[in-house]
């Protein structure tokens, strides 16, 4: 077991809805590893804190309060004075790095821990910011995640946090596999790329190979994480949280992958076949329609438009103070999904 200071950290990324829960289930059960559940403090609190390398006890103070303030943090298991505790231990010469392993490692997991050697992060908006992620932990790991897109929309539409529109869920499917591919590029040792649909129909070879790729020794009895469901379930305070993951505390199965093909009309099939384009391919899915007509190109340009239009609106808020950026990127996804449900009825 490495100490806080050198213990290395991998990431769990993805879009939504296409298995990166699952890894994180599955990563919380295995004894060497330390992953708490989804919060993106790191990269909201970098623009304010991720330059200091000697901390002064009103920094790290500041940081503690900005941390309990993230959206999310608040469904850790944390005892919090040992957290702050834990923080003012690091008062003078450490980098931001360094004080994110503290925090990490004060997450209280529902499985046995023999000794951390891999600290986790799961975060599917992390897919975007793998370089900053990098500078910040230079030996980080990825581990992108993939699913059918046309099963991608089809989970989507039946939750509530983002807009349920074929070509916008498909256009971000897209740039987020663009965003892995060239991040494979840059990182060539230090990504890799899984397909749901392989980890469901055969979790053990699948889950192995992804422990050599981070080092960490074979546990199978990972498998057994939903025998602590009853436990998790009441971790998951909200019932929006409980309503959205209380199929990922069911054993490993395949019976999610091709639902598209009952539940997608044609019409919406032909739109995720023209947004995915050849990326479908280029990811291992088969398009069922090659070539698009006019009538569905113009179906799709309004929602290409607009997602398009979000990443670029991303680009710009995240130059905006810290505290503003955090709540216009964790809040305005939730905010016009729930208002676009609104308003269709």
């Amino acid at each position: 077991m490495g100490t806080p200071d050198n213990i290395p950290f991998f990431f769990i990324i993805g879009r939504p809805r296409t298995g990166t829960t699952l890894l994180l289930r599955l990563f919380d059960a295995h004894p060497n590893v330390a992953i708490p559940w989804e919060c993106q403090y790191i990269v909201n609190l970098y623009p304010r804190y991720g330059k200091i390398t000697c901390w002064s006890e009103e920094d790290l103070m500041a940081f503690y309060r900005d941390l309990l303030d993230t959206w999310q943090f608040k469904f850790w298991l944390v005892d919090h004075e040992k957290l702050r505790s834990e923080l003012l231990s690091c008062k003078g010469e450490n980098t931001y790095a360094d004080v994110c392993r503290r925090v990490h490692l004060n997450y209280s997991s529902l499985y046995p821990k023999e000794g951390i050697r891999m600290i986790g992060d799961k975060n599917p908006g992390y897919t975007i910011y793998t370089d900053l992620l990098k500078k910040i932990f230079p030996d980080a790991k990825f581990i992108f995640i993939n699913r059918d897109y046309r099963d991608n929309f089809y989970s989507i539409r039946n939750v509530d946090f983002e807009l349920p529109v074929v070509p916008v869920v498909v256009y971000k499917w897209k740039h987020f596999y663009q965003k892995a591919l060239r991040a494979k590029r840059r990182y060539p040792d230090d990504v890799r790329i899984l397909k749901y649909e392989d980890l469901a129909g055969d979790p053990h070879r699948e889950f192995r190979a992804l422990c050599i790729f981070l080092g960490l020794p074979w546990h199978p009895e990972v498998f057994d994480f939903h025998r602590k469901k009853e436990e998790t379930l009441e971790m998951m305070k909200t019932e929006r949280i409980r309503q959205h993951h209380k199929s990922l505390m069911d054993p490993v199965h395949t019976q999610r992958i091709g639902l598209w093909k009952k539940h997608l009309d044609e019409k919406e099939v032909r739109m995720a076949d023209h947004v995915a384009g050849e990326y479908a391919e280029r990811a291992g899915y088969r398009r069922k329609y090659r070539k698009a007509g006019a009538v569905t190109w113009l179906r799709c340009l309004p929602g290409t438009l607009y997602a398009r239009m979000l990443y670029i609106i991303t680009g710009i808020v995240d130059r905006f103070p810290y505290k503003m950026r955090a709540a216009i990127l964790n809040k305005g996804p939730l905010a016009l999904a729930k208002g676009f449900r609104k308003f269709r009825g």
